[in-house]
Formats: structure tokens, sequence, C-alpha cells
């Protein structure tokens, strides 16, 4: 492979890990709207399903 391609291909590299940069901040960026409170109770809010029974191990 000459230098020329080679340099090419290296600068095109460059340019895609740019472009995925930048994408990866504008998604990072974004406000999800996350639905909160006591009608949508997240799982660490939720009442545990384990039985109380210790274990037979």
């Amino acid at each position: 492979m000459d230098r020329k391609r080679l340099g090419l291909m290296v600068v095109a590299f460059v340019l895609v890990v740019g472009v995925m940069e930048v994408l990866a901040l504008k998604l990072g960026s974004m406000e999800l709207p996350i639905p909160t409170g006591p009608e949508q109770p997240t799982v660490a809010d939720r009442q545990s399903q384990v039985s109380e029974r210790p274990s037979q191990n």
C-alpha cells in the first residue's frame, strides 16, 4: 500500500472518529422525559417480592 493511500485512510479514520465523538456529545446532552413521582415508581421504590423464607443451601 503506498503512502498516499495510507495517509488518506488515516485522515478518513480520524474524520469518522471525530464525527462519532460529536454525535455522542449531542446524544449525551439530550433531555429525555423520564416519568417520576408516586404514579411511576422506580425499581428501587417497589416493594420486594422476595420470600421471607431462609435459603436452603
